[in-house]
């Protein structure tokens, strides 16, 4: 059946009025067929009275046989005590001159008339007609009513389909707010000119998005000041790590370089750790500045050279053109950096990491392309997911992607991950972000 509300409304509605329009129409065609009826009664009701007050002397006395149309009405006049027809327009045509008075139907040369008989002392009068021609008549008559109804209903159907399209514009605006809403966007629903019926609805979504809006902003809370204070005592380690090292002896130099490497991990993933807080916060307009695009990319690959030369990678800029974004550098700088470093984590030495960046659809778009091993398919959805790594063989923290998503929502922006289509395997990261194509005073 219909999963649409509106399709439901429109079927419901349209149904309803075409069950009311036809019952109309069938009720205006009995209408009419009995209202032409009486018509043809009170026509022939009326020659009669006219043939009384004089007119039956006006019918020829011997009318030729079969020469009045078959549609016509047949008037006979009898006298008293005469058991042929004293004047008659179709002689052949025999009506019972016993027919009771006023209206009857009789069968006459295996053909049923309608009857009229008027008596009265002179004379009686007869007016008949045949039942197949007050029938086609009715019937021509009462058709005719019902042409408006098969024009007004696809009219109706129409207009019950805009109707109903106009009544769910707030319903749709609403479900286009509702699905935009997610980590980076819980603001809650407008309410000024919902109907009245949509108002527990939308009050039941906003409670549930200030509850959201709790839970993610104290799990970002516990995130952040998590992160904060295991910073003091493994900066604290570092250093005592560094200070022992001289007294450590050449056999178990190793095993210290060990320890000395898992710090430095804790403190990367502790830092990983309060950039997702950071990106999760939300934006403060104050620190929000016109962002020059080009700028980051050239910066973010001067970063990387030493390693990239280091590791005989080829990596450079190959198309950038001017686009600027309203962000904050440091967020914006942060998210580029994460692509670029995990496509240098990921490629081969001696591979090749080509950055673009371009405007398409008032978007400015960064693109990073390298030649590693690429992705799995059935992983390439669950890349963004915190913690989530694709290949645990290369060291990381699995929360690079999940920052440069939080940073892209945050600015209207998006982001995205393929394998490479073109031929070399590798990796496709794009982020785009809305234009800011002029300056703001």
């Amino acid at each position: 059946m219909f999963k649409s509300l509106r399709s439901q409304l429109v079927v419901a509605l349209g149904l309803l009025v075409s069950i009311i329009g036809l019952l109309q129409g069938l009720s205006s065609y009995q209408l009419c067929k009995n209202g032409m009826g009486a018509l043809l009664d009170l026509r022939m009701e009326q020659v009669g009275q006219r043939m009384r007050d004089g007119y039956a002397e006006g019918i020829p006395e011997t009318p030729l046989r079969g020469s009045q149309d078959a549609r016509d009405i047949v008037l006979v006049v009898w006298k008293p005590g005469q058991d042929t027809p004293f004047r008659s327009t179709e002689p052949s045509l025999l009506l019972p001159q016993n027919a009771p008075q006023g209206f009857s139907t009789s069968a006459v040369n295996g053909e049923e008339w309608r009857i009229y008989t008027l008596r009265g002392p002179a004379m009686t009068i007869q007016i008949a007609q045949r039942l197949s021609v007050r029938r086609e008549l009715e019937e021509a008559t009462a058709t005719r009513t019902l042409w408006p109804i098969f024009v007004l209903l696809p009219l109706v159907w129409i207009a019950v389909g805009l109707v109903v399209r106009r009544s769910l514009v707030d319903l749709n605006r609403l479900g286009r707010e509702v699905q935009a809403i997610d980590a980076g966007h819980l603001q809650p629903l407008r309410t000024a000119g919902v109907p009245t019926e949509l108002d527990p609805f939308i009050h039941s979504i906003n409670h549930m998005i200030e509850r959201l809006a709790r839970s993610i902003e104290a799990e970002r809370k516990f995130i952040a000041d998590a992160a904060h204070e295991l910073r003091t005592p493994l900066t604290a380690l570092q250093l005592q790590a560094d200070n022992l090292q001289r007294d450590i002896v050449a056999s178990n130099q190793e095993r210290f370089c060990e320890l000395r490497g898992g710090i430095a991990r804790s403190g990367s993933l502790i830092t990983q750790l309060l950039r997702l807080a950071r990106a999760d916060a939300p934006v403060s307009g104050a620190a929000i500045e016109r962002v020059d695009l080009a700028d980051i990319v050239r910066a973010t690959v001067a970063d990387v050279l030493p390693i990239a030369l280091q590791r005989g990678l080829d990596i450079g800029a190959e198309s950038i053109v001017s686009a600027h974004v309203r962000a904050i550098e440091t967020d914006v700088g942060m998210a580029v950096r994460n692509l670029v470093s995990n496509a240098v984590r990921y490629t081969p030495d001696g591979g090749t990491i080509d950055l673009y960046l371009r405007v398409e659809a008032g978007m400015a778009c960064i693109e990073v392309v390298d030649t590693g091993p690429g992705i799995a398919e059935d992983l390439l959805p669950r890349v963004f997911d915190r913690f989530f790594r694709a290949n645990r063989d290369i060291e990381g923290s699995g929360l690079g992607l999940s920052i440069v998503k939080a940073v892209a929502q945050r600015y209207g922006g998006a982001v995205a991950l393929r394998n490479r289509s073109d031929g070399p395997s590798g990796i496709v990261a794009t982020i785009t972000l809305p234009l800011d194509p002029e300056p703001r005073s």
